[in-house]
């Protein structure tokens, strides 16, 4: 299996949040993430390859223009504004309730236009990591078109909360919604995205909500008690063309392995006709992540990677979530025995029975 990682991730690396009621406290997303993920993957003998440089275009199938501006512009602009020097993160005081549809030109208001929270604050170098993240996830699309059987972009920072002109939850760039994206313009009829994380993908879900040809799926924890809190009631089913091709899965707080494995299920079997599948791999549902509510184990991640690998689809991993950092390894290595070893099971010839 290919294995991308942008090489720029570790420069993204904002120290606190700001909110929940609370002055600061830790930020959760951070490089050491990363190096937990890619000891997992070189005890399996994975390398981790930097992806190419495919500009903006292919984000742009998927993004708002203005958006993708502000984000590579807003630090600089942000710095150059009075006062700023005792905190450089780009982090709005003003938000947009968007029923309020004037959009400023005032870096200060385009901040709370295209920042959905604090929990996406731009520093001087998150453009180019969440650029590099989603030439990953690009990348890892283009080996499946290839004829790779899977591929996994070890995408940092996150993208599934990202709107096409909205960031928030630690997201800029919604790296399966471009995964996807680049799938369906390389030839794919129908993309499925399965999201895993403990948080909702509710920015995937707005990307392709009114869409026939992507089917998403996600399964999380039930959002009236956690983050994105305004998206990912079982109700949201699409729209338009999209109608009954969205599926929400919420959990009570404390599901563990076997209701979050049944969850899972259920979300596989609800592809109808896809062709080839994108999964959001958040490893957040796992017991005891500080900003999640799951009881989820190793245990489950092998499970969910069985029965993702018993599609026989073409398949995408983009990394989302997990913040524990101590689980991450063994999370990945046994959602991989998982993977590969139904996987292996698919390619063995049947004996002959005499």
């Amino acid at each position: 299996m290919r294995v991308f990682l942008p090489p720029g991730h570790a420069r993204h690396d904002p120290d606190r949040i700001v909110g929940s009621g609370m002055a600061a406290r830790p930020y959760f997303e951070r490089p050491g993430r990363v190096e937990a993920l890619l000891r997992a993957l070189r005890a399996k003998g994975l390398a981790a390859e930097a992806p190419r440089d495919h500009g903006t275009a292919p984000i742009a199938a998927v993004h708002d223009a203005g958006y993708l501006a502000f984000l590579e512009r807003a630090y600089e602009e942000w710095r150059a504004q009075p006062g700023r020097e005792y905190d450089l993160a780009v982090r709005p005081n003003a938000f947009a309730v968007r029923p309020l549809h004037r959009r400023p030109t005032n870096i200060a208001g385009l901040a709370g236009w295209y920042l959905s929270g604090h929990g996406a604050p731009v520093l001087e170098h998150s453009w180019s990591a969440a650029l590099s993240s989603a030439h990953a996830a690009i990348d890892a699309a283009d080996a499946v078109l290839g004829g790779d059987p899977q591929a996994y972009a070890l995408t940092r920072p996150p993208g599934h909360h990202a709107h096409a002109d909205l960031a928030g939850g630690f997201c800029f760039l919604n790296n399966a919604a471009i995964a996807a994206e680049r799938l369906r313009q390389g030839g794919v009829a129908r993309v499925g995205i399965l999201d895993i994380d403990v948080h909702h993908g509710n920015g995937t879900q707005a990307i392709f909500y009114e869409r026939e040809d992507v089917h998403f799926v996600s399964v999380h924890s039930d959002p009236a008690g956690l983050y994105p809190f305004y998206a990912g009631y079982a109700d949201e089913v699409g729209a338009g063309h999209g109608t009954a091709l969205n599926l929400n899965i919420p959990l009570p707080a404390g599901a563990t392995d076997s209701l979050w494995l049944d969850a899972v299920e259920r979300g596989l079997d609800a592809y109808v006709g896809i062709d080839t599948l994108v999964v959001s791999l958040g490893f957040d549902a796992q017991r005891g992540d500080p900003t999640a509510n799951l009881a989820v184990t190793a245990d489950g991640f092998r499970g969910a990677g069985q029965r993702i690998a018993a599609l026989g689809l073409p398949t995408v991993l983009i990394q989302e979530g997990g913040y524990l950092i101590e689980t991450l390894e063994a999370n990945l290595a046994a959602f991989l025995d998982g993977f590969f070893g139904a996987r292996a099971t698919q390619t063995q010839p049947l004996e002959a029975t005499p």
